[in-house]
């Protein structure tokens, strides 16, 4: 059958989907993560990037299931180098580093602010977050991940003593971490949303109504 001199169309892949893009690419802000490693499932909400990376950061302390050798990523839990990151080249504190997303490649590319990441506090207490290698080696590495990092590419356990300091997971951060593992499987729940008062309906007297003063035109 000739198609000649007629009408065809053509399909486009749909790329609003992050995981539709080839492979990588953005998430919806309303499209929530999925873990697949707990069961059942647990769903997050993305719009919340901070209890993304406090799940999966759970799952990379505490889940005897992943190999911390394989350096699980802090936003979809693939080994390295299945997800690789780079920062865009502009100078800047550590907490203003942003990711250059067209060069890093992660099924949960989930866009996420550094310097609320790098913060413990009672309600959020994961500090997961991205930082360049401090031995200069050129990888973007996840701060959980540092010790795994070294043994890795460094072979040297003498290296184990050169993490910084405030790269370190604190004592309270690890027990804190610890309630996020053993309530894993707890979904997050909406609030409520407070339903207004309703206000009292103004009653107007019979003699002040407008039909009255109608009658007198």
């Amino acid at each position: 059958m000739s198609c000649v001199g007629k009408a065809c169309f053509h399909v486009e892949p749909d790329t609003r989907d992050g995981n539709r893009r080839g492979e990588f690419g953005h998430r919806p802000a309303q499209s929530p993560f999925q873990c697949t490693k707990c069961y059942p499932a647990v769903q997050i909400p993305t719009k919340n990037y901070q209890r993304v990376l406090e799940h999966n950061g759970a799952h990379i302390l505490f889940d005897e299931s992943l190999q911390r050798a394989d350096q699980p990523c802090g936003l979809c839990l693939r080994p390295f180098p299945m997800c690789t990151f780079v920062f865009l080249k502009r100078s800047g504190t550590a907490a203003a580093r942003q990711i250059d997303w067209a060069q890093s490649k992660c099924l949960n590319a989930l866009k996420f602010q550094m310097a609320a990441a790098m913060k413990s506090s009672e309600k959020s207490p994961c500090t997961n977050h991205l930082i360049e290698c401090p031995l200069q080696c050129g990888v973007v590495v996840w701060t959980y991940n540092l010790t795994a990092h070294y043994r890795g590419s460094y072979h040297n356990l003498s290296s184990l003593g050169n993490i910084p300091v405030f790269y370190r997971i604190a004592e309270h951060e690890m027990e804190r971490m610890k309630t996020v593992w053993m309530n894993r499987q707890v979904q997050p729940t909406a609030r409520p949303l407070k339903r207004k008062k309703s206000r009292a309906r103004l009653r107007i007297s019979d003699a002040h109504k407008s039909i009255m003063a109608l009658r007198w035109v």
